[in-house]
Formats: C-alpha cells, structure tokens, sequence
C-alpha cells in the first residue's frame, strides 16, 4: 500500500484549485494531487466551452461544434474522476464491511473543483463595472459556506475510510459516448 503523505489534504487541493484558477501554474504531473489538477483543468476548460455555447453570438454551427468539445471534455473529466478514485482506492486500506459512502471522494473532489470556478468567475463579476455585480456579490458568502461545507464533509469522508467507519466504492461511469463512427446504442 502507498503511503498516506501520496493523498493530499483537503485543503492542499482547494488551495491548488484556486492558485489554477487563477491561471497557469507549475503543477505536479504525478500523483493523487496531479490528477486532481488535471481534472480541474479539465473542468476550467469545460467552463469556458459551456459560457461559449450560451455567447449571444453563437449561432447553430458554433454550439454543435462546442456541445462536441463539451462531450470529449466530459468523457475526459468522468476519466480522470474514475482514475482519481483508483488512486486513492491503491492507497487507502478500506475495511470491507464499512457501510459505504454514496459518493466516492474523487466525485466530491470534482464537485469541489466545480464550486471553485464557480467562486472565482463570482469573485471576479462581483468587483466588475455592472448592474449586477451586488447580486455577485451576494451570492459570495453563500458560495463560500457551501464551500466550507463541502470540504469539511470531504474530510470527514476520508477520516472515516481510515478509521474503517466508512468505504467506498471507486466510481465507474460506465457512460458510452457514440462517436460518428459508432453503431447505436445507449448513451
């Protein structure tokens, strides 16, 4: 089994998600906090394709062609939730009789990644020139509790996996994506 020191904490990879947030930065290419980066680029990425599929500007062809990105993007975040999870699955000894848990901690990692992009384009909109930028700003300390929230629960989820209070089970999407090229059959 790995040593504990390869899952990082909780609030370690809130803080790498807000620093990548922020813009580029030298992330670790390996590991358990590695692929949670990748999976909040990935969920940046997805962001900017969805807010470009909701542009005034864009017409049919624009949204055909980014509902695609957004499918691979999907398809590639439900991977790096799916290979999170083993990781952490490799390195925490699960006692098999603990009732389970209804979410696998790479699932509530990606939620987590989601709330902070979410805080931050808040953040940003709520300090911009603009009618709505009180309503930004209000929504912030709401934001910001569910943030706490959701990492408190997080950590408490892994603390019970090693306690043996809990397990859980490494999520599987087992989504199909048809491509053109594909037969049919049930997405």
């Amino acid at each position: 089994m790995a040593a504990l020191a390869d899952v990082p904490s909780v609030e370690t990879v809130v803080d790498a998600f807000r620093r990548a947030s922020r813009g580029p930065t030298n992330n670790p290419s390996g590991g358990v906090l590695g692929l949670l980066l990748a999976l909040h680029h990935n969920n940046i990425v997805q962001w900017s394709r969805e807010d470009a599929a909701r542009g005034d500007d864009a017409d049919d062809s624009t949204v055909a062609g980014v509902k695609r990105d957004i499918d691979a993007l999907n398809a590639k975040r439900h991977e790096l939730v799916e290979a999170v999870d083993a990781a952490l699955a490799a390195t925490l000894d699960q006692q098999p009789t603990a009732p389970p848990a209804t979410e696998s901690p790479a699932m509530v990692f990606d939620r987590l990644s989601v709330l902070v992009i979410r805080l931050h384009f808040t953040e940003d909109a709520a300090v911009m020139d603009g009618g709505d930028r009180d309503l930004y700003a209000a929504r912030l300390p709401i934001l910001q509790e569910q943030l706490a929230l959701l990492q408190e629960a997080l950590e408490a989820l892994l603390e019970d996996v090693r306690a043996g209070r809990r397990r859980f089970l490494p999520y599987q999407s087992l989504k199909l994506y048809r491509s053109r090229t594909a037969g049919n059959h049930p997405g």
